[in-house]
């Protein structure tokens, strides 16, 4: 009888589930209702993460978070199989961890040096300190304040990502080590997500050090094998050099979802969390581009929306926006903000990449920049919270603070870190409107800049340099400028994750004394940064520069904001760089410029502007000698490579500096935009 009664119940829950009232006692079905509301729900995630954005100017994520707290039990409890929503957002974890290792930019973490490894890792443990300390004081127990300082540790970069692309910052000194410091972030986040595993349950000494110890081996073994060991070892067994891109792009995506199948359940086994090895299997592929262009394909668009379900499901289903309510919750949760001032005062610790005095104007600037964008908390800040409540190391309460803080500083970040950029523009203008007036009323603004012009004493220079990424190359290269006492108007730098090779493009003005011979000056440049690179086969461009608006300048001319105009149009040219494979050569014969000394307060000619993206000189080959036409001379190619040797091989791809296939055979070592000419000193 029992038996019947239960088959009676699942025929009546199959009938309730059926979609469109149909029949049938087969497969699984659904109701029309919960499909609508799936639907629904789906929709609702999209819109308010449209408003958030575009309307309140805040992450996305934010109002994911909030479409999955109005629509879930919390509030209208609308939303079917809310348990297939929360796997369905962390599968979108998992491959947002596989992207996150796809994405690592080795060459960027060589280029930063020691200085960016450690404020990385300082952005990452001052928090913690700061929320651990605070959860003591509030008389949380050990494991529950370890929980509570771990989920302050990571970075989020895609929350400041697109306000420095706006801010034009990402290709600076600054903006890579802001990319540099969060990519550290990221692995310092799933090592701390392992170790939360030991907390759960009854600490004891193994289940504290197992899981750390397997979380760093796989990072640390695992992390070296799939940089070093397996993609030659692809390569010389995979992939062969007929078979077509597409070809190798598809296979290079299955053998990683096979990798990621494997070390997923290896890493679990062996207690580190299984982010970890969804992260190494992607970090094989990191130098792949064609696997890069395949995932991109197949899964980005996937990506997006199971991240959104991710943030509404995953995260949202788990806020408890009732307590919210709570005074103990509210007060709490903002004083768990006050860690992110570890993460905003590391950014003091920043080189500074400017003129200006220790802290200081532009150096301010790069600190507060850099700071505010490591304040950003992102997607394992929640999940980590969500790891502790879920194995019962925090209580609801304590989650619900946590959650609280971390939503502020996905508001209070971008905030910031937009005002910043925006301030500092804002006053860079407000300068100029003032110099401009002061012109208008006296005459001599720009004064001394313009008759060290007119003079000879005040020359500008374009120093270019192509060469291996090699560890601490940006840092080194601005020390040098500096030390020769040249301003740096700006600067950019640009490389590919894919080739092994760095592009640094910089605008500097030099103030010299009378009688300096300016092509000794230059050639002590040349060698001061030739020796800060330390690089035989590296390309050293340095070129004199005469700024468009400096044409025609003469004695009674106005110079209005001569010094803004400079760096108005450095950073113009740094903009439209040709760094991209589309563009088409425009090759033009070198022009020789004849040697002059300083101190001729004879007016000059008017000089075209002069762009030399690199040399056209081989190695050890005398950049100041005889002139050669340029489509008879060498282009980079380096022959003592940093890296293995097994990390040779190079591939095409759409963010190749320069034209065309950068290491090809007749491959321009120059670009020229129209009207400007190349000059060789």
């Amino acid at each position: 009888m029992a038996n019947m009664m239960g088959m009676d119940m699942n025929m009546d829950i199959g009938m309730d589930r059926l979609l469109g009232g149909g029949g049938g006692d087969a497969g699984v079905h659904v109701a029309y209702d919960d499909i609508w509301y799936a639907m629904a729900y789906l929709c609702a995630i999209w819109t308010f993460g449209f408003l958030s954005e575009k309307i309140l100017f805040m992450p996305p994520l934010v109002g994911q978070i909030f479409a999955g707290i109005i629509c879930g039990h919390a509030v209208l409890d609308i939303v079917p199989y809310p348990e297939a929503f929360v796997l369905l957002g962390e599968i979108g974890l998992v491959l947002l961890v596989i992207e996150a290792g796809v994405d690592i930019d080795v060459m960027t973490l060589k280029l930063i040096g020691k200085r960016g490894v450690i404020i990385a890792i300082l952005g990452s443990i001052f928090p913690i300190a700061i929320a651990l300390g605070i959860a003591f004081a509030m008389g949380e127990s050990t494991k529950a304040s370890i929980a509570a300082g771990a989920a302050f540790g990571p970075t989020s970069l895609g929350i400041a990502m697109n306000i420095l692309r706006a801010g034009k910052i990402i290709n600076t000194p600054t903006g890579q080590l802001i990319v540099a410091a969060a990519i550290i972030d990221d692995m310092i986040a799933l090592i701390i997500l392992s170790q939360l595993g030991g907390l759960a349950g009854e600490m004891t000494i193994s289940g504290l050090v197992v899981p750390i110890v397997s979380a760093f081996l796989f990072l640390i073994v695992g992390g070296y094998a799939a940089l070093f060991i397996i993609p030659p070892f692809l390569d010389r067994f995979v992939f062969r050099e007929s078979m077509s891109d597409k070809t190798h792009g598809k296979m290079a995506l299955g053998l990683m979802v096979a990798l990621v199948i494997g070390l997923m359940q290896a890493t679990h086994v062996a207690k580190a969390s299984h982010l970890m090895g969804a992260f190494i299997a992607g970090l094989v592929f990191c130098t792949d581009h064609n696997l890069h262009v395949e995932f991109v394909s197949q899964y980005k668009r996937l990506l997006q929306w199971l991240m959104r379900v991710f943030f509404a499901s995953t995260i949202g289903f788990q806020v408890p926006i009732k307590d919210f309510g709570n005074t103990t919750v509210l007060w709490k949760g903002f004083v768990f903000t006050l860690a992110l001032l570890g993460k905003i005062g590391v950014g003091f610790l920043v080189p500074n990449f400017s003129q200006s005095r220790k802290y200081t104007g532009y150096h301010l600037r790069d600190c507060l920049i850099v700071g505010c964008s490591m304040a950003a908390e992102g997607e394992f800040a929640f999940v980590i919270a969500a790891f502790a409540l879920g194995e019962g190391i925090i209580e609801k309460e304590l989650y619900s603070s946590i959650v609280l803080a971390i939503l502020l500083s996905t508001i209070l970040a971008p905030f910031s870190l937009r005002f910043t950029i925006n301030y500092f523009n804002k006053r860079a203008m407000k300068e100029v409107e003032e110099a401009e007036i002061l012109e208008a009323t006296t005459g001599d603004i720009d004064s001394d800049l313009k008759n060290g012009i007119l003079k000879g004493s005040t020359v500008f220079f374009c120093v270019n340099t192509t060469s291996h990424a090699a560890w601490g190359t940006l840092p080194k290269l601005m020390s040098t400028l500096f030390g020769l006492q040249l301003d740096v108007i700006d600067h950019r730098s640009w490389h590919s994750r894919f080739e092994d090779t760095v592009v640094n493009e910089v605008y500097v003005k030099a103030d010299l004394p009378g009688g300096t011979d300016i092509q000794e000056h230059t050639q002590t440049i040349f060698d001061a940064v030739h020796q800060a690179i330390d690089q035989p086969d590296a390309v050293i461009a340095v070129s004199r520069w005469t700024p468009g608006v400096l044409e025609g300048l003469g004695e009674n001319d106005d110079v209005e904001a001569l010094s803004g105009k400079l760096v108005e149009e450095a950073r113009n040219r740094l903009d439209k760089s040709s760094h991209k494979s589309d563009r088409s050569d425009n090759m033009l014969t070198s022009v020789g410029e004849n040697n002059t000394s300083l101190g001729a307060p004879s007016r000059r000619a008017p000089r075209r502007r002069i762009r030399i993206v690199s040399t056209p000189s081989g190695a050890g080959k005398d950049m100041f000698g005889a002139l050669t036409p340029a489509a008879s001379q060498p282009f980079f190619k380096p022959e003592l490579p940093v890296a293995p040797s097994f990390l040779k091989r190079r591939n095409r791809t759409m963010s190749t500096p320069l034209s065309g296939d950068m290491f090809g055979a007749g491959s321009s070592p120059v670009v020229l935009a129209a009207g400007e000419v190349l000059v060789n000193i």
